[in-house]
């Protein structure tokens, strides 16, 4: 008897325990999902910047550094805290150094790592978005590294690629010649990140997914421009909602193609741009569109980049506000505005969508080295401004030639097959790789087109490649599998554009940077291929996609 109230008693203590263990736990067959934002502004306790102390001679509120270009150009003398020879500060991404962009001076708003983890069964994915304009492979193997003990299965970290960040590659410094990247900072950002994820990893919880397919509405006025022919523009918004049993939002993922530039270089705040408004209209609703009023959904919203690439931009768009009054260019307001209209939409796009169930999640993960022959790369890389390992037959060597990188395939099932998947490329990929409209022609160099006019572009469309002899790569959406497909873009690298080889025109080197190459057609408009990696990038990458696609496509596993 005493036996047997000792056992009740047991039954009694722990049958609360029990009750309260996340399902998954006790079924490995249950999508468990957990989320996090940590930021990752480089700001001390008090708000204040970081950087290290200088003296202000000229009083222009910056550090103005030596100029091997100009060298009778006066400088300022500053502490070099960590001895690197260079100073280091918030320098910002994406745009010559002129007017008001050069050095960070405040923060509009807060940069951030948003971090999404999905475990189901054996396979364990972590996926970063993160407010910088790239991040190099080497520094996300940091992370990964760090995060062995968790078990997972990949970690894949993008950048959101934006231009109101600090530089986070070394290509903006303050000159040519001169790493752009603070030490401290990149370690942060690592910090943040493998916090982020350790803290979504330990908020697992049982979850089923949402999604939800838009085109972005143009009552406003259309929000992506295209710089370069072909006008090629990916305007698709793909949304994955997470959500846990009870209901609530544990993340929204949102993948759109602009660049997020909208202020164009004329401010010296950092901010994620467009980006915050979408992720905070999402997370908290209160703005209008349309007349009408959006309410949010909590959780933590998340957004990766697609095919910004050829060149896709907030720039140089005409955005009206409510009362059809266009809004002034390269100004918060206009930015403000493209963020809410893009979460609009993502919230409508969500609210006719079934809640489903994933009974299988799985990643496949490609390292490729792609041969660096962009000269100045090279000659910037061997002066310490990139800081990444070269390779040649695969080992790393101080002269190697080669550069290491990845891709990646993530497909998530549910009974009868694939409903989403998502593919990873290292940089910024052309549209027209992604969902076709390469440049054919080849004879008739130039033509006025419908889709120019469309655009508010004038004059004449190039239809002709540079190279009519080289062949286009796969169109790669059209590979894929499952309704809703998935670019992230400037994932786990950042190697620059992702140009069609038959369109790619060497940028010709003088003692004063590159100048754009030209085409047959006799088009100079090849400013992509001046900060891109190398000519062979998009025959490389799509091919390792394809095998992953194609392996995956070979396995048939069990619901």
């Amino acid at each position: 008897m005493n036996g047997f109230r000792f056992l009740a008693g047991l039954v009694f203590v722990f049958f609360p325990l029990f009750s309260f263990l996340p399902i998954g736990l006790c079924e490995p067959s249950t999508l468990l999902a957990g989320a996090a934002a940590f930021p990752i502004t480089p700001v001390d306790e008090n708000g204040v910047l970081w950087g290290e102390p200088y003296e202000d001679l000229n009083g222009n509120g910056r550090y103005d550094a030596p100029n091997p270009l100009a060298p009778r150009r006066p400088f300022e003398p500053f502490e070099d805290l960590n001895q690197n020879g260079k100073w280091d500060g918030p320098f910002l991404a994406g745009f010559h150094h002129f007017g008001p962009y050069y050095t960070a001076k405040g923060v509009h708003d807060p940069i951030w790592s948003r971090v999404l983890v999905l475990n189901r069964g054996e396979t364990k994915i972590g996926l970063v978005a993160l407010d910088l304009v790239g991040f190099f492979y080497s520094h996300v193997q940091t992370i990964r590294e760090e995060l062995k003990d968790l078990g997972f299965s990949q970690i894949i970290v993008a950048s959101t690629h934006t231009h109101g960040g600090p530089d986070s590659i070394g290509l903006w410094g303050p000159n040519p010649f001169t790493d752009g990247k603070d030490p401290r900072f990149i370690q942060y950002i690592q910090q943040q990140t493998i916090r982020a994820l350790r803290e979504a990893d330990g908020k697992l919880q049982p979850a089923n997914l949402r999604f939800a397919k838009t085109s972005v509405p143009m009552n406003f006025g259309p929000l992506i421009n295209d710089f370069r022919d072909p006008i090629v523009i990916d305007d698709l918004l793909l949304v994955m909602q997470v959500l846990g049993q009870n209901g609530k939002t544990i993340a929204t993922v949102v993948n759109w193609s602009p660049h997020p530039e909208t202020m164009g270089g004329t401010s010296s705040l950092i901010t994620s741009d467009f980006p915050h408004y979408l992720r905070e209209g999402i997370e908290k609703g209160g703005f209008r569109v349309g007349n009408k009023r959006f309410q949010g959904v909590g959780g933590i919203a998340i957004y990766f980049s697609g095919a910004v690439g050829g060149l896709l931009t907030t720039l140089h768009v005409d955005v009206k506000e409510e009362n059809g009054q266009s809004l002034p260019p390269r100004s918060w307001s206009m930015t403000r505005r493209i963020g809410q209209i893009a979460a609009g939409a993502t919230l409508d796009a969500l609210k006719s969508q079934p809640i489903i169930k994933i009974t299988h999640l799985s990643v496949l993960s490609k390292e490729i080295f792609i041969p660096l022959d962009n000269q100045m790369f090279l000659q910037l890389n061997e002066k310490g401004v990139f800081n990444r390992p070269t390779y040649t037959d695969g080992k790393a060597k101080k002269e190697g030639k080669d550069i290491l990188t990845e891709v990646n395939l993530i497909t998530f099932q549910r009974p009868g097959g694939s409903v989403s998947q998502m593919i990873t490329v290292p940089g910024e990929l052309f549209p027209e790789i992604l969902v076709g409209g390469y440049l054919t022609e080849k004879e008739n160099c130039w033509g006025y087109t419908q889709r120019k006019r469309k655009l508010g572009g004038r004059g004449k469309e190039r239809l002709a490649p540079s190279h009519s002899g080289i062949p286009q790569e796969p169109i790669l959406r059209q590979r894929m599998e499952g309704e809703f497909r998935f670019l992230i873009g400037l994932a786990n690298d950042e190697l620059g554009y992702i140009v069609p080889a038959n369109d790619f025109i060497p940028p010709v080197l003088t003692p004063r940077g590159p100048r754009y190459g030209t085409d047959r057609c006799g088009d100079d408009d090849h400013y992509e291929e001046t900060v891109s990696a190398s000519s062979k990038m998009a025959p490389f990458v799509t091919k390792a996609l394809v095998e992953l696609l194609e392996e995956q496509a070979g396995s048939k596993p069990s619901p």
